[in-house]
């Protein structure tokens, strides 16, 4: 996939360009929390003497497991990143290079891809759960039951926890 811009010859005012973002981008940076994705992004390129302001705008959705299920269910993003680059020499005055990407004034090209990896993966969620009512009800299930097994062993697991002590001094100071 490519999401190069060429900026070699561009002269100085506002380019616009699009981008059609799917699973694939993931796959190549190895990330495996999201499987697939439908994304457009609009990038809004402003070059003047000596630097570039890139603005992207996305929208779409991407598709994840649930978090409660494991379902895959897609979820719907947008975003609005800007990121301002510098023409420079590498070495020559680029303290500020913290607050630029700095490129070198030879380069024939900029590559948006981490940049949009970035902002798309930032986008989505902490949690990524159905809406009530909509999970596999099947795995919902096997959960609880897991639960209910868990809370039957509980009193066995306690006896043999080193923290079991821990409590017994708790019940000794309350008397």
């Amino acid at each position: 996939m490519d999401f190069k811009v060429h900026i070699s010859g561009l002269a100085h005012g506002k380019y616009e360009y699009e981008f059609s973002v799917n699973g694939s981008l993931f796959r190549e940076f190895g990330n495996q929390q999201i499987i697939d994705s439908n994304v457009l992004v609009r990038c809004t390129l402003e070059k003047g003497s000596g630097w570039m302001n890139v603005s992207l705008n996305g929208e779409g959705s991407v598709t994840v497991e649930c978090n409660r299920c494991l379902e895959e269910m897609a979820v719907p993003i947008s975003f609005e990143e800007s990121l301002a680059v510098r023409f420079a020499k590498f070495g020559e005055d680029t303290e500020e290079a913290e607050e630029f990407l700095i490129v070198d004034p030879s380069e024939t090209e900029i590559d948006l891809k981490q940049f949009i990896y970035d902002c798309i993966c930032v986008s989505i969620p902490l949690t990524t759960v159905h809406p009530k009512g909509k999970c596999n009800t099947e795995m919902l299930q096997r959960l609880k039951n897991l639960q209910a097994d868990e809370d039957t062993g509980q009193e066995d697991k306690d006896v043999y926890s080193p923290f079991s002590g821990l409590k017994d001094l708790l019940k000794n100071k309350e008397k």
